[in-house]
């Protein structure tokens, strides 16, 4: 199938490249002349694990293309399929549609009758109602065309296997009077074996929506379960591994730390409680999902800050990792960051190595003040304190009696829970982590009352 991708950010240059390892025949529309140049001297404008070399063999052998602006039209009326995979978040926790507005315009014009608009983008929901309205304003006396959604869900890090085996298609039907369209995005999924589930362009929406929701709440509660954990001497790891034994609640995504970020969960969160608000509907749970993520940045700052003699200024802190997640360069919304921010504010300098160059570039233009290290050596020589913030390989395989001498204090906060706490104590390091047993100075109970030496003391 002859397919049109507008908008070749994550979503949309994943797309395209995954589409034509399918064997369609795929061009992508880029507006950044920039972005476009790069991609034309095969230099992605991100990293993803492997998509580097699947865009160069898509292209290598013909199935994959590249435009500018200036071949919307073209690009569109040549397409079977065109799909829009365009940001819709104005990076300020709230939406934007003047983007997808744009592209609209740019492209439904030109589409050929028969033939679909599928929007990968995630829209605003009141935006979907709008939908119909606008495509018939820019289509005029042309024949109507199907528009659908297919809301995509793969992961940064392994956006590729994501794609090649999704656990489902969504289908979401805007307007598609005959079916031609379904039938077509069908046809484009032809090599998987997901579900392909067809429901109404709204559903299509929150399904998208939903999910990350959930995940979202899942990792605040596991942060906010860690908390109970730490007063009352329980191990996180242990709680939530066999909570996970449970198959209605499984184990993906209850890890305790620092939080999440990213282009995704934290702005969908963001997002969804600001229009609710605005729409005169209380949000209450999803609202605590932001605030928990939000103060475990400062907790794990708090938590070093009470290790330290003498406290944060002055101090020496190395900071290990900056994207949100491993394998990835994306620092939207990175923890580090805000972390790296708030140990500043407080008087501590700050070293920070991330394997990823572009993203050690980028943090230190965002987070004045910010030093740099080359390596994981140079970050810890003659730090106070090492906080662990993004869970990359090399930092799960460090030799921490090794590097031990480097440091002039054997402090480590794991921002992630993934060092291993036992083998560190042993090392003569000071350890805390989330829910594996920091204490509180006076453990309360669950009805508020003092137990322990405090209570007895005070009876």
């Amino acid at each position: 199938m002859k397919t049109t991708v507008v908008g070749l950010g994550y979503v949309g240059l994943v797309t395209a490249a995954c589409l034509a390892k399918f064997g369609h025949r795929v061009i992508g529309i880029e507006a950044d002349a920039r972005k476009l140049a790069d991609l034309a001297e095969g230099r992605l404008p991100f990293t993803e694990p492997g998509l580097d070399d699947l865009v160069a063999a898509s292209v290598a052998e013909s199935r994959l293309d590249f435009g500018g602006p200036e071949q919307f039209a073209q690009a569109a009326a040549d397409a079977d399929i065109t799909i829009l995979a365009v940001g819709t978040h104005d990076g300020n926790g709230g939406w934007q549609t003047e983007t997808i507005r744009k592209a609209l315009a740019a492209v439904v014009p030109h589409i050929r009758a028969g033939r679909a608009l599928v929007i990968r983008s995630t829209l605003p929901p009141e935006f979907i109602g709008e939908l119909p309205s606008i495509v018939a304003g820019l289509r005029g006396d042309a024949p109507a065309i199907s528009v659908l959604l297919n809301p995509e869900f793969t992961q940064e890090g392994r956006a590729l296997n994501d794609f090649f085996h999704p656990t489902r298609v969504i289908c979401g039907v805007v307007e598609d009077l005959d079916g031609s369209g379904t039938e077509l995005l069908r046809e484009l999924y032809r090599d998987t074996d997901a579900p392909f589930v067809v429901m109404p362009a709204i559903d299509a929406s929150f399904a998208k929506l939903g999910s990350n929701l959930f995940l979202a709440t899942k990792i605040s509660f596991a942060n906010e379960l860690a908390s109970l954990c730490d007063a009352y001497g329980a191990r996180i790891d242990t709680v939530v591994d066999a909570m996970a034994l449970d198959p209605r609640i499984g184990r993906a995504f209850l890890g305790a730390g620092v939080g999440f970020g990213g282009s995704c969960l934290p702005h969908q969160v963001t997002m969804t409680v600001k229009t609710a608000q605005m729409a005169g509907l209380p949000t209450p749970l999803l609202a605590a999902v932001d605030d928990v993520n939000h103060a475990q940045r400062a907790h794990a700052v708090g938590r070093l800050e009470q290790l330290l003699p003498g406290g944060l200024s002055g101090a020496r802190v190395a900071l290990l990792g900056l994207t949100f997640k491993p394998d990835t360069d994306d620092l939207r919304d990175a923890p580090a960051l805000t972390i790296a921010r708030l140990l500043l504010e407080r008087g501590a300098s700050v070293t920070a190595f991330d394997p990823m160059l572009p993203a050690r570039a980028r943090a230190a233009e965002m987070v004045p003040g910010l030093e740099l290290a080359e390596s994981l050596e140079q970050a810890l020589r003659g730090a106070d304190a090492a906080m662990l913030v993004t869970e990359w390989s090399e930092f799960l395989q460090v030799d921490w009696r090794a590097v031990r001498g480097l440091m002039k204090r054997a402090i480590v906060v794991d921002g992630r829970n993934v060092l291993d706490d036992t083998a560190l104590v042993e090392a003569g390091y000071v350890y805390t982590a989330f829910g594996r047993g920091f204490e509180l100075a006076e453990p309360m109970s669950l009805d508020g009352a003092r137990h322990g030496a405090a209570a007895a003391g005070e009876a």
